[in-house]
């Protein structure tokens, strides 16, 4: 049986970000994210890959981020933490029980 997280383990204050997309006059849309919520979540770094694409270095840093349960979070949206930003490559409920919705993240280069 997997344990639940503490809540005290949650110390990082995140905010979720859902994409807005708005007509840009020209028939296409312009692609923008906005805030939908605040909330408490532990961040766990997995794995740092370092690789050189157009000869210049690019550093790669995955995590895994666990909040309380939510259904509406999805891989379309992003995570902010500290000025860092977090894109959203799986999410899972560990155990079954919705208790815990532990989100793949990437972290993105500005």
């Amino acid at each position: 049986m997997i344990k639940p997280i503490e809540i005290a383990a949650r110390r990082l204050r995140v905010v979720l970000h859902e994409p807005v997309e708005l007509a840009d006059g020209m028939g296409g849309v312009a692609r923008s994210f906005a805030p939908r919520a605040t909330l408490w979540a532990r961040l766990e770094p997995l794995r740092g890959q370092e690789r050189t694409e157009a000869q210049q270095p690019e550093g790669r840093q995955t995590h895994r981020l666990t909040i309380r349960w939510r259904g509406d979070v999805t891989t379309a949206m992003r995570f902010e933490a500290a000025g860092r930003l977090y894109a959203i490559n799986a999410t899972h409920d560990p155990d079954g029980r919705r208790r815990d919705l532990v989100c793949h993240v990437e972290e993105m280069q500005p």
